[in-house]
């Protein structure tokens, strides 16, 4: 476990912050208007400068590992020293860390591979998003201006869920996987209460966690080939990674009583409406 800084308003766990729109979106979330404390998790802790930190704190776990989250997370919560007890909450939850492990035909994808994606992109967001509801449900009920809610949780999809490309089989069902969690935690989330069995501790009336899902296209990554990354520049264009950053940004700092079920933001040119 890493402290860098502390001392904010709100506080927001974040998955996928090594990556190109985890990143993105921790930035964006220290830009904007809502003070945000936010502590990153994962296998190994992101690269940042050191003047101009983009996370306050990383804790490292298995994040497909129930018990190595749970203990983790519980740990330093548990630990935080008296100066830190303001950031003994949590209002934001953003699922980001994702894999896809190329691109396989479906005849040289092994059954090993598809459960390993779907371990990433699935089984990891529904354990942090259970942690995170129960710790949710401890919070203080924000003010009435604040819409009631206890937390937000944003889960990080993919065009794919509306028109999957060749050889995806394995992300592409993840991910439509994903979109169906979310709409399950959605409905979960206006029952705080009576899903954590907090309800001695919450007010069934006036506390719930928003939960959505915002589902990107074409970002640029260093994981896309030069050949694939000019093909995309040419015929689909790319959404600049930054301006994702600020969308999910802007979601997370809506009154909680305003949700953004599900979305996509994409290149203006890319070809999902007209496919075929």
């Amino acid at each position: 476990m890493t402290t860098i800084i502390s001392g904010a308003r709100k506080v927001c766990l974040l998955t996928g912050a090594s990556g190109t729109i985890g990143s993105a979106i921790a930035r964006a979330l220290k830009a904007s208007s809502t003070s945000w404390h936010i502590i990153v998790i994962g296998r190994r802790p992101p690269t940042q400068e050191s003047s101009a930190p983009f996370f306050d704190t990383y804790l490292s776990a298995n994040l497909t590992d129930e018990s190595s989250v749970n203990s983790n997370l519980d740990y330093y919560f548990d630990n935080l020293d008296m100066s830190m007890q303001s950031l003994n909450r949590l209002d934001l939850l953003i699922n980001c860390a994702g894999c896809s492990l190329g691109n396989v035909p479906l005849v040289d994808l092994s059954a090993d591979t598809f459960r390993e994606v779907l371990e990433v992109n699935l089984v990891a967001p529904f354990i942090l998003s259970k942690w995170a509801m129960i710790k949710m449900a401890s919070n203080t009920v924000p003010a009435v201006s604040d819409g009631g809610g206890c937390g937000r949780i944003i889960n990080i999809g993919s065009i794919a869920v509306e028109a999957p490309r060749l050889h995806s089989l394995p992300y592409t069902v993840s991910k439509v996987a994903l979109s169906g969690l979310t709409r399950c935690l959605s409905i979960e989330g206006r029952y705080l209460a009576k899903t954590t069995k907090s309800s001695n501790t919450v007010r069934e009336d006036a506390s719930f966690v928003a939960v959505c899902q915002i589902n990107p296209g074409n970002v640029r990554s260093a994981i896309m080939s030069e050949e694939e990354a000019a093909r995309r520049e040419k015929e689909e264009g790319f959404v600049n990674v930054d301006d994702l950053g600020m969308y999910v940004a802007m979601v997370a700092n809506l009154p909680l009583g305003a949700n953004v079920l599900e979305s996509t933001i994409m290149p203006t040119r890319q070809p999902l409406i007209g496919r075929g």
